[in-house]
């Protein structure tokens, strides 16, 4: 199987010669990458042992590539229904900031739902890099509240 890390330096390298189509067969996977202009022929990989064809448009992997790159975060998912508050109580220094470390179990807000103060644990271990709502929002049920990486 061709390893995705070698298949962007193909792509890579493509782009900066005037080459236009290549077919790279390597174990069993071929692949066929064409960037002629207004072709939308796609970039082909087909897997003999598996007998399989996986067929990706030059953009899909494009998106495919952005979102390599963005599973390095997470996001922090509101469990409920409720009004948001980065602290306990008023006052209060907030449970998490950008920057902030956060491990599996640690509280990073409360949720108000029907006069009931729930505390939101971040289910995840890494630094917050955003914060996705204000203090008193009103959140719905599986928004994204923090982007932690």
């Amino acid at each position: 199987m061709i390893n995705v890390r070698e298949l962007e330096e193909v792509i890579h390298l493509m782009d900066k010669s005037s080459i236009r189509k290549i077919h790279v067969e390597h174990e069993g996977t071929k692949v066929i990458i064409d960037k002629t202009e207004g072709s939308s022929a796609p970039i082909t990989s087909e897997h003999k042992e598996h007998n399989q064809t996986q067929v990706t448009t030059a953009e899909e992997y494009s998106e495919a590539k952005e979102e390599k790159e963005e599973s390095h975060t997470q996001q922090i998912l509101s469990p409920m229904v409720g009004t948001f508050y980065s602290r306990q109580e008023e006052g209060a220094e907030p449970f998490v900031q950008i920057g902030s470390q956060v491990k599996n179990d640690d509280p990073v807000c409360v949720i108000e739902a029907m006069k009931l103060f729930n505390e939101v644990e971040a289910g995840v271990t890494g630094e917050v890099i955003d914060i996705l709502v204000e203090d008193g929002q009103v959140v719905e049920y599986g928004q994204p509240l923090f982007v932690v990486k």
